[in-house]
């Protein structure tokens, strides 16, 4: 599946946090946005990876 993944975190520890988790998934194309091309599976993975550091 080919998703895409923007942010707008005011937090740059935060925000550094999340580009990290999602540089291991899809490719930087912005300065908050990330193209991937995952799995059902690894789609699962990077929600759980991202959400302890986005709020709710």
């Amino acid at each position: 599946m080919f998703i895409v993944v923007s942010y707008d975190i005011p937090d740059d520890r935060r925000r550094t946090k999340v580009m990290k988790a999602l540089k291991d998934f899809g490719r930087h194309v912005q300065y908050s946005v990330f193209e991937c091309e995952i799995r059902r599976e690894d789609f699962k993975r990077l929600r759980e990876r991202l959400k302890p550091l986005l709020n709710p």
